[in-house]
């Protein structure tokens, strides 16, 4: 998207605050509601429903809340105590929504959604009616994370940031806002290095070789731009531009949608292809948490972005613990390609993984079987030895098949490991010069699986998705 380029009115905005934008230092050295910078907050959204535009507000800031609420000085220690915060801080944080934006009048509605929620087709396609319908009422939603709810954590590794970037999916929005606590991204930490420059267009968050990007400088917190880059490659691939601009002016988020430089730094959407051609389904898979990562060897980074059935003799490493239909990131060379479901258990990968470095082991040992027959030497001790075993055994391999193909039989039990369908493709420049040789090809069956794939695909578009 070229600079100076505005935004038309119509679009949906997913604006996401931290900690760090609710909550400032107090003159006692402790922590105090940021009453200012919040109506600056409510304000421009005010200006942004006035133009005709539509926007749902992604708040962090309920276990902080909750700490001042109940006289705390820091952040407690464990996850009771921290869901405890969390359920303390929830409602004085929405009691002070409510008032702010009553000022303006504009109504404001609570939604706590989880991580969970887009896990599962069904309560996926709820929220996103639920949302959808708050818009068309006029209603602001008001969204965080559940965390009084979560079971062993709350908000692991700032995962609000994660969550606009799967409702900007999810909806189908056209903007997403990363609040945080600097004017740009940078080429570096600039807390702590001099020489970094700021960035303010990003069109391949992939080649991002930024350093420092793990602190965060709120005490309450839990995000840090690392989580930010996450989110917005997120959104890119969604077709969501996204900007990262800092939280103390609010008013920044006027100065993107205007094409304005200096208000922060812009992501530019690049949709992947299928995103397109998969609707929803494709923004679920996007959207789900990733319970693993898959790296790929040649033939398979051809095969993702040819639009392939993922084989599974083009996994070369695992990692994570997933069970099958759950998403996983699928990498070469270190980088995200794609994200996919997978219709086999890690461990089943990792077994797999195991029995073909061995059988590959095994073929590459020297053979002397032509040699020691020549020479009228009993080969049944050595062909024991290399099969692994002292003693000698009914339909041990010859020669011939120990140079077949290594892993064979691993591979032929697991085949695919990722449908086509199944597959969304995040590498979107990559992509690109594949897409006008290589058309979208329909979704493959197994003959063994045809029934339920069927029935799968009727389900889902029961649903519209």
């Amino acid at each position: 998207m070229p600079e100076g380029n505005p935004i038309k009115a119509g679009k949906v905005h997913v604006i996401k605050v931290g900690t760090s934008t609710i909550l400032t230092n107090d003159q006692n050295g402790g922590e105090k509601a940021n009453l200012a910078n919040l109506a600056r907050l409510v304000e421009v959204i005010a200006k942004l429903k006035s133009d005709g535009e539509q926007v749902i507000l992604v708040s962090s800031g309920a276990v902080g809340m909750g700490c001042l609420k109940l006289g705390l000085k820091e952040r407690p220690k464990g996850p009771g105590a921290k869901q405890a915060m969390a359920a303390a801080g929830q409602s004085r944080l929405m009691r002070l929504y409510e008032d702010l934006f009553q000022v303006v009048n504009i109504q404001v509605a609570q939604m706590l959604i989880s991580r969970e929620d887009f896990s599962d087709k069904l309560r996926f396609t709820s929220v996103r009616t639920t949302m959808l319908e708050l818009l068309r009422l006029g209603v602001v939603p008001i969204v965080n994370e559940n965390d009084s709810l979560a079971a062993t954590h709350v908000a692991k590794f700032g995962d609000n940031d994660t969550m606009a970037a799967m409702l900007a999916a999810l909806i189908e929005a056209d903007w997403l806002f990363l609040a945080t606590d600097v004017d740009f991204l940078y080429s570096g930490n600039p807390k702590t290095d001099a020489s970094a420059k700021p960035i303010h267009m990003v069109e391949d968050v992939a080649s991002l070789q930024i350093g420092g990007l793990d602190s965060s400088s709120s005490a309450w917190g839990t995000g840090g731009m690392a989580t930010k880059l996450v989110a917005a490659s997120i959104a890119v691939c969604a077709g969501c531009h996204c900007g990262l601009v800092n939280g103390a002016e609010p008013e920044r988020i006027i100065k993107v949608l205007s094409g304005c430089k200096d208000g922060g730094t812009r992501f530019v959407a690049r949709a992947s292809p299928d995103i397109k051609a998969a609707v929803m389904h494709g923004r679920w898979i996007l959207a789900l948490p990733l319970a693993g990562t898959l790296s790929l060897d040649a033939d398979g980074y051809k095969s993702v972005l040819g639009n392939r059935n993922l084989m599974a003799q083009s996994i070369v490493k695992v990692a994570g613990s997933f069970q099958e239909d759950q998403a996983v990131s699928l990498t070469y060379n270190g980088i995200e390609i794609a994200r996919a479901l997978v219709r086999c258990m890690s461990t089943t990968l990792d077994q797999a993984l195991r029995e073909r470095k061995s059988a590959r082991n095994l073929s590459e040992l020297p053979d002397f079987s032509q040699e020691l027959q020549a020479a009228g030497i009993y080969l049944e001790a050595y062909r024991a030895w290399r099969q692994g075993s002292h003693k000698g055994a009914k339909g041990e391999m010859t020669s011939d098949q120990l140079r077949e193909e290594p892993g064979t039989n691993a591979v032929t039990r697991l085949s695919v490991v990722a449908w086509a369908g199944d597959v969304v493709r995040t590498a979107v420049g990559a992509n690109e010069s594949h897409t006008a040789k290589v058309g979208k090809r329909a979704r493959s069956m197994s003959p063994t699986t045809s029934k339920n794939s069927r029935s799968r695909l009727m389900y889902e578009a029961s649903l519209g998705v």
